[in-house]
């Protein structure tokens, strides 16, 4: 009699080629391999992840990642939702810089929003930095490139940038990224105008523009947009707090230190509960 999880192998005279071959079509180890994926469906399903609760990626922003607890879980599906303009690619883009310092990173570009020249002016190093075009393909084919790559193994984040016109993914859809994320132990970031992943996703952020600056740099010069006015909230959150929110302002400046366009966030306000 064979304990759960082993094998019972009756012949003595077994090579190692054999036993191999026997542990591969035996009934016992494909039994248990069933239950074993039934549990981990289960597990995610009920959200019951895996993966540990304080490994965590920081924005760098001190201000969002104070709101967030500290940044966005590994092995977790986590949403920025905002409508073009209100900054979910310049935080996304604050994300990966921080990753890529140490790991890679796979942007998958669904929407034909991915600007290499802006993403490296925000501190991204592109050495690091899988770009993939889905532009004209359908969301099942930014799914499976997500669920390719996070299989693959050795990324520390995985973004998903499914722009204005975000498709609205199904259940199964969004349980196969959950799992996933679990097994690769990487974080998935997904960009949208509206929730996709409902309760697979751990953290849902919301953005928004309250207001658009814009200044002269002498008098009689030509007025130049010079930054936004954001506000982010913690719509979701299934480790930690939310409701809660805080506004920063987004600012850049060149090298002369004259105000122009661009990526850099320069937080303003400290997170204010509502």
């Amino acid at each position: 009699m064979a304990a759960a999880g082993e094998i019972a192998l009756t012949n003595s005279n077994f090579r190692l080629g054999s036993l191999k071959a026997s542990a591969i079509s035996s009934p016992v180890h494909s039994t248990n391999k069933v239950v074993a994926e039934l549990l981990e469906f289960t597990s995610i399903f009920h959200g019951r992840e895996l993966t540990r609760k304080n490994h965590r990626i920081p924005s760098g922003l001190r201000h969002i990642d104070d709101l967030i607890e500290g940044g966005i879980i590994k092995g977790r599906i986590s949403e920025i939702i905002a409508q073009p303009g209100a900054g979910k690619t310049s935080l996304a883009a604050a994300f990966a810089t921080n990753v890529t310092r140490r790991e890679a990173v796979a942007w998958i570009d669904a929407a034909d929003d991915f600007d290499p020249a802006s993403i490296a002016a925000a501190g991204v190093e592109l050495t690091r930095l899988l770009w993939v075009s889905c532009c004209g393909a359908n969301k099942a084919a930014s799914l499976k490139a997500a669920e390719w790559i996070l299989a693959a193994g050795g990324f520390g984040l995985v973004i998903l940038d499914f722009g204005a016109s975000s498709p609205q993914l199904s259940q199964s859809a969004a349980l196969r990224l959950a799992r996933a994320a679990e097994r690769s132990e990487a974080s998935v970031l997904v960009l949208a105008s509206h929730r996709l992943c409902g309760t697979f996703a751990a953290l849902s952020l919301t953005l928004r523009c309250k207001r658009v600056g814009f200044s002269n740099i002498w008098p009689g010069t030509p007025t130049l947009f010079d930054g936004q006015l954001l506000e982010a909230c913690v719509t979701r959150n299934k480790l930690g707090r939310s409701g809660r929110t805080v506004k920063w302002r987004s600012v850049v400046e060149d090298n002369y230190g004259l105000k122009t366009t661009g990526m850099q966030l320069a937080a303003a306000n400290q997170p204010q509960a509502i």
